[in-house]
This record gives structure tokens, C-alpha cells and sequence, in this order.
């Protein structure tokens, strides 16, 4: 792989002002089990190669699967071709030249490619049957794994050659119950919230080990009971009132609120015709107020093990913490090298492209709520009237990323101080700046979680990235609830 690198950086004409080439191979298993057994098992590998330079400070970008020497030419003069091709405008600018040459693995103590398959389909049948016990109102069960591997050459004409390999394991449980009235669900470790076969739970950048940890055999059977309870249970009331929410909640939450609205080339206009703005324009940096003093918001692409960990990004800039809001203010970006550039900043590490066939755009990595002082218990607790909400199950939220509504699996009432009727149905509403500063209270260090999901979408063409949610459970005060 890295012969080939260079042998694209090679075949370079002289008026290329910068260029950048990314070998790629990626091998993702699936391992898929339903109520009537086994589903989908599944590994697909692929390996290309994409090439992007500048010219007349324009750029051109090609990719291929072809890897013999012809194929490689034919890669390079189509990027040569587009960028020689551009219009003219706003001329590329990178900021300082990335020149390191490094290699890296991700930790992993099993190699998930090397355990056997029936060992992964005894496991997920197991929880298929311990959910099954819920009854006959039980319509749906799925029980999944999904392993991925990137192997990845990066190298540019500036000087920097970077090897690295990522491995990622995960998986999950969903019961989907119906008495033929009504349609409930639950999921475990986390949900996700729109129809995708796969790639479910809880992920880390982790071998197989990950996965035994996360108990799924012996949480299935209370899994399958909540969908099957839901389905009794009162509907969610309307009302405004106090909002609690899991951390598993609230990692979409966080996602959609400061999240993508935080991304640098969103801000710059990027995304305008195809998923909205944002409110978070270069001019509030600093000033706009995100939420509570208690809230301080944070990217971290070095935390150990979450799935939006690496060491370097798809432009070769060494992976980082960034500060995004402090004590309530918006206070910066994730941003790749052209955007920081625009905005008079460095790089934070977060330009990535879903495979060797996709451009580089900045993308969530580790995107972490910072703990508080307080626990669920004390927030329940504390609370005279409201309700409780676990994992998300609908999220909808305007182009400028302010006015939301998100919807979860499962909700409980709280009266003074107690948890009380399992609720269904359950909804809340806001508008982000507004939500944010009626936040009062957060979960302390020991209930922080990172939640790793790989199924954030962005960009035309389409592409998928691996992502983390850092986050505690939380207390919002005079909330929308329900319907209105």
C-alpha cells in the first residue's frame, strides 16, 4: 500500500501545488440473527485508492480500484483534469505543511476476523432466545455484531507518510413488540433512530473483547419484557415540565445541538443547499451563549477505545481535543485544513472520508458533554414533577440546527422525588439555545460514558461516519413534553 502511495505521488505533473493520496482497504462483518434465526452474515473487503491535488488553487479529486500502473495514471489525470478545469473563486488554502511520518495501530486484545462464526452466532441466538421469553406479543427480535478494519496509507507531497490500522467491534440488541394496536420497541446498549439492519448497540475502537462485556445474553430478557410493557403503558401526557434524560439519550441530543452546527465547513456555507446552516456563525465564537454555565462541550479524538478515536486524520493532522463550548459559550470548531485556513485557524484533526472512493470532510469524533457534580439518583431525587427518558428513538431538527423534537424509547414519570409509571410514546421539544440554558443539573464523572454509533450521515455523495458520544444524564427545567 504504501508503494502505491508513492507511486501516485510519482506520477504527478509540475504545476500540482499540493496533492494528497489515500490507500484504503476496508473489511467490515456483519453477523446478524432475528427471532426466526439466523439473518444476514456478511464480510466485504475493499481496496482502492483516491488522489486529490491542487492546481491554479483549485482542486481535483479521482479514485480508483485499479491499482496497476495504468489504472493509477488514469486517477491521477482525472484530478489534474478537474482541478485544471475549475473556475476561478476563493484559491485553496491549507495552512501549515503536514510533514509527519508516523504508524499506528489501534489496541485490541482479540481479533474479532479471527473468531470463529459460530462462536458469534451462538452468542447472538443466545440473546435472541433470553428476549424471546417476554411472550407471544414479541414480534421482532435482532441480535447483531459488526466488525471493521481500515488499513490506511496517507502521504502528500509536503513530506508526510502515516500507516495506520483501526479496528472496531460492536453490537446490539433490538425487541419490537405489537398486540396488533400499537407498535413498541427497546434497544440495548443504545438505540438508533430510524430503520438500519446492523450496525445497532454499543461500538468501540476495540477487538472482541468489547463485545462479551457488554452482557447482551443477560440483558435480553429485560429488554424483550420493556417493549412488551410499553405496549400497556399510558401515553407520554402533555405538558412543560422537568426533563431527565440518560446519558444513552442524550448523546443524540448532543449530536444534533452542538454537534453538527459545530463543524467549520457547515459554518462556512458548505452544506447550505444539501442539509441547512447553522447557528453557530464565525462571528458568535466567543460571545453566543450555547447553554447554562454548567455546560462545557468537547471533541476528543484521543480518548482510549471510543469509536471516534484515531491517531491521525484523513489530511495526516495528528488527532486532538478541541474546545467547543466553555462554561455555556460557543467557543470553536471541528474543522479540517482548508477550513481552519478560511477561519485563520489550525486544523483540529477531524477531516475524514468514509473509504478511499470520498473526500475528506470534517466529522464528529469523540463529541463529549463534560461531566458535573451531580448522579441520576440526585437529579430523580431532586425533581417535584417530570419524567425520565431513555434512548432516543426519533430525532427531527430544522437547517439551522435550533428548533428540534426527539423522541424516545421508553419514559417513567417522576413524582416527588420517585420514579413512577412506565410512559410511552414519549416526546420533548425546544429550541437549542433555550434547551441548553435550562440544563441544571449533570451526572458526575463516574456516570460518564462515551457511546460509540457508526451511522452519522453527512455529505453528497453520501457518506457514513464512526462517531462517539461522551455524555452523563442530565436535568433540563421547564420543558415541552409530549405532543403540543
Amino acid at each position: 500500500m504504501k508503494d502505491t502511495a508513492e507511486t501516485v505521488l510519482g506520477l504527478l505533473p509540475r504545476d500540482v501545488a499540493y496533492a494528497d493520496v489515500r490507500v484504503v482497504e476496508r473489511t467490515h462483518e456483519l453477523v446478524l440473527v432475528e427471532h426466526e434465526g439466523p439473518g444476514d452474515v456478511m464480510r466485504e473487503n475493499s481496496l482502492g485508492v483516491g488522489v486529490r491535488v491542487v492546481i491554479g488553487g483549485q482542486w481535483g479529486f479521482a479514485a480508483t480500484h485499479r491499482l496497476d500502473l495504468k489504472g493509477l495514471t488514469a486517477a491521477v489525470s482525472e484530478a489534474v483534469a478537474q482541478a485544471r478545469a475549475a473556475d476561478g473563486g476563493a484559491k485553496i488554502a491549507l495552512g501549515q505543511p503536514v510533514t509527519t511520518r508516523a504508524r499506528w495501530s489501534s489496541p485490541m486484545a482479540v481479533d474479532p476476523f479471527t473468531v470463529p462464526l459460530s462462536g458469534k452466532l451462538d452468542l447472538l441466538a443466545a440473546a435472541v432466545a433470553e428476549a424471546r421469553t417476554a411472550g407471544p406479543l414479541l414480534r421482532q427480535i435482532e441480535a447483531s455484531m459488526d466488525f471493521f478494519r481500515d488499513d490506511k496509507v496517507f502521504a502528500n507531497t509536503e513530506g508526510a507518510l502515516i500507516e495506520q490500522t483501526i479496528t472496531e467491534s460492536g453490537a446490539g440488541l433490538m425487541a419490537v413488540a405489537s398486540d396488533y394496536d400499537d407498535v413498541q420497541r427497546r434497544s440495548f446498549p443504545q438505540a438508533v433512530p430510524r430503520s438500519i439492519r446492523g450496525q445497532r448497540g454499543q461500538f468501540a475502537t476495540a477487538g472482541y473483547e468489547h463485545i462479551p462485556a457488554l452482557r447482551l445474553v443477560e440483558e435480553a430478557a429485560r429488554v424483550g419484557a420493556d417493549a412488551v410493557a410499553l405496549l400497556s403503558a399510558p401515553q407520554c401526557p402533555d405538558q412543560n415540565s422537568t426533563l431527565v434524560v440518560t446519558g444513552a439519550q442524550l448523546a443524540m441530543l448532543l449530536h444534533e445541538c452542538a454537534g453538527h452546527p459545530m463543524e467549520a465547513d457547515r459554518a462556512l456555507g458548505s452544506e447550505v443547499s444539501l442539509a441547512g446552516g447553522t447557528y453557530a456563525s464565525p462571528e458568535r465564537r466567543g460571545t453566543f451563549r450555547f447553554g447554562s454555565p454548567i455546560v462545557s462541550v468537547h471533541a476528543d479524538a484521543t480518548i482510549p477505545g471510543a469509536l471516534g478515536s484515531y491517531a491521525y486524520d484523513d489530511e495526516g493532522v495528528a488527532a486532538q481535543r478541541t474546545e467547543l463550548v466553555k462554561d455555556g459559550v460557543f467557543t470553536g470548531y471541528l474543522s479540517g485544513r482548508e477550513s481552519a485556513a478560511t477561519l485563520g485557524q489550525e486544523s483540529s484533526g477531524a477531516a475524514r472520508a468514509d473509504g478511499w472512493q470520498r473526500i475528506p470532510l470534517v466529522r464528529m469524533t469523540n463529541l463529549c458533554l463534560e461531566p458535573g457534580d451531580s448522579s441520576l439518583a440526585e437529579m430523580i431525587d431532586g425533581t417535584k414533577r417530570g419524567v425520565l427518558m431513555d434512548m432516543t428513538k426519533s430525532v427531527s431538527i430544522d437547517d439551522q440546527r435550533l428548533s428540534f423534537r426527539l423522541g424516545a424509547e421508553a419514559g417513567w414519570e417522576i413524582r416527588d422525588g420517585k420514579l413512577g409509571r412506565l410512559l410511552k410514546n414519549c416526546t420533548y421539544s425546544g429550541v437549542t439555545p433555550r434547551f441548553w440554558a435550562d440544563c441544571d443539573a449533570l451526572g458526575n464523572r463516574d456516570e460518564f460514558q462515551v457511546h460509540g454509533i457508526p451511522s452519522c450521515n453527512k455529505g453528497e455523495p453520501l457518506q457514513v461516519a464512526h462517531i462517539g458520544h461522551g455524555t452523563v444524564p442530565a436535568r433540563f427545567r421547564s420543558v415541552q413534553i409530549g405532543t403540543r
